[in-house]
C-alpha cells in the first residue's frame, strides 16, 4: 500500500481545520461509491456530484434524529448551522419524521427529494469537493480532479487554470459535474476501506461531541488529551527563554496569550519532556496543529542549548528526555515518504524532499546535536 497516500489522508483528517463535518461525509461517500463499483467488478474512474450528494444524504439522514432529547449541531460555534443537516432535517420532518430510510421518503415526495439532492449537491460542489485537497493553502491533488475552481479566503482561485464555479454555469451543464479519480485511487480506497471507515467514524463522532460539548469528548480529553493547564508550569519559563517571542514566527507574544506547543505533535507521540516544548502565539499554534515540522522550524529547535533547557526543567521540576525526544523524532522522519506535507511556518506547507529528510536525520542523530535539543 502506498504509505504517502495514507499519510495524505491522515493529514486531511486532522480535525483542527474542520468547521463542519462535510469532509468526513465526502471521504466516506467516495469510499462507499468505490466499494459499490468494486462489488460490481468495475473499476471506478469517475463519480458524479449527484452520486456523491445522494450518498451524503444517506450518511447524514440518521444524524437528524434527536440525541438524548436534543438536536445535534455539526458546525463550530459562530460558523452557523450545517446547511446540509438543516435541509435534510426540514425535508425529513415534513415527509417522514419517524422513518429511518431516506429511500422511503424519496418515494413519498420524489420532487421534494430531488430538490434536497440539488441543494446538497450545490453545497458540496462549492465547499468540500474543491477544498478537500487544499492543505495549508496549497492544493495537493492525490484523490481526484474537477473541472472548476473556487476562490479562497484570500480572493485568489485555488486553481487559476480552471473556470470559476457559478451556480448558473453548473446548473446549465457548462461545467462538468464529474470527479475524475487519479490513477490507483480506486484500488487504494477499496483496500483501505476497512481501516479508514472506523477511523473516520471515530473522528466524526469526536468532532460532533466537541461541537456539542458532549461528555464523550470530555472523557477522551481527560484520558488521552493534554490541556493547557497541564503545561502552565513551563509556559512562563519557556516564554522567558524565548525572549517573549513566538518560537515559530519570532513575533512578540504577551505571556497571557502564549501557548505551549509540542514540536513532535502530541497526537503522534505523547511526549511532554521539556525538549519537545516551545511557546508559540495562537495563530502559529493553530496553523501547525498535528503537522510535523519542516527544516525551517527544526533548525532553531535543534540549536537550543541543552544547558538552558536542563536548568529550566530543574527549576520547574519538569521531566527531561533529550535522547528520547531526538530518537523518537528520528523514527518519525525516517519512516516518512518523500512528498509528505511538512509545516514550514504559519500557513506554509511543502512536501518532504529526499535531501531534507537526510539533513533532518543527520541533524537529529549527529554527535554535534548532543549539546542541543
Amino acid at each position: 500500500m502506498d504509505t504517502l497516500f495514507l499519510e495524505r489522508l491522515l493529514v486531511l483528517l486532522a480535525r483542527g481545520s474542520f468547521t463542519t463535518t462535510y469532509k468526513y461525509a465526502l471521504l466516506l461517500a467516495l469510499i462507499d461509491l468505490n466499494l459499490e463499483g468494486a462489488g460490481r467488478g468495475a473499476e471506478v474512474t469517475t463519480i458524479t456530484t449527484r452520486q456523491l450528494a445522494e450518498r451524503v444524504v444517506a450518511l447524514y439522514w440518521p444524524h437528524t434524529r434527536p440525541f438524548q432529547g436534543r438536536e445535534l449541531s455539526q458546525s463550530r460555534a459562530g460558523q452557523g448551522e450545517s446547511s446540509v443537516l438543516r435541509s435534510i432535517f426540514t425535508f425529513r420532518r415534513a415527509v417522514a419524521p419517524h422513518d429511518g430510510l431516506p429511500q422511503r421518503a424519496a418515494k413519498a415526495d420524489p420532487e421534494g427529494y430531488d430538490r434536497l439532492i440539488d441543494e446538497v449537491e450545490w453545497v458540496f460542489v462549492r465547499e468540500p469537493i474543491p477544498r478537500l485537497q487544499v492543505i495549508g493553502g496549497a492544493q495537493d491533488l492525490f484523490l481526484y480532479r474537477v473541472e472548476w475552481t473556487i476562490q479562497q479566503n484570500s480572493g485568489a482561485p485555488i486553481d487559476p487554470s480552471l473556470p470559476l464555479l457559478t451556480r448558473r454555469a453548473f446548473r446549465a451543464g457548462e461545467l462538468p459535474n464529474v470527479l475524475r479519480l487519479l490513477p490507483g485511487v480506486h484500488e487504494r480506497l477499496v483496500g483501505l476501506a476497512a481501516v479508514l471507515r472506523p477511523l473516520i467514524h471515530r473522528q466524526w463522532t469526536d468532532l460532533v461531541a466537541q461541537m456539542n460539548r458532549l461528555p464523550e469528548r470530555a472523557l477522551e480529553d481527560h484520558l488521552f488529551g493534554r490541556s493547557r493547564e497541564d503545561l502552565l508550569p513551563v509556559r512562563e519559563p519557556l516564554w522567558d527563554l524565548q525572549g517573549g517571542r513566538c518560537f515559530y514566527c519570532g513575533g512578540a507574544v504577551p505571556l497571557a496569550q502564549a501557548q505551549v506547543d509540542h514540536v513532535l505533535p502530541w497526537s503522534r507521540f505523547a511526549e511532554d519532556a521539556i525538549e519537545n516544548l516551545v511557546v508559540a502565539d495562537g495563530p502559529c499554534n493553530l496553523s501547525k496543529r498535528d503537522f510535523l515540522a519542516g527544516r525551517e522550524p527544526l533548525e532553531p529547535w535543534l540549536a537550543r542549548p541543552r544547558r538552558d533547557l536542563t536548568q529550566l526543567a530543574e527549576a520547574a521540576d519538569w521531566p527531561q528526555g533529550h535522547d528520547r525526544v531526538r530518537s523518537t523524532c528520528a523514527v518519525a522522519y525516517r519512516h516518512m515518504s518523500p512528498g509528505m506535507p511538512l509545516w514550514r511556518g504559519r500557513g506554509a506547507l511543502r512536501g518532504l524532499s529526499d535531501d531534507e529528510q537526510r539533513w533532518i536525520l543527520a541533524a537529529l542523530m549527529s554527535p554535534a546535536a548532543a549539546s542541543t535539543v
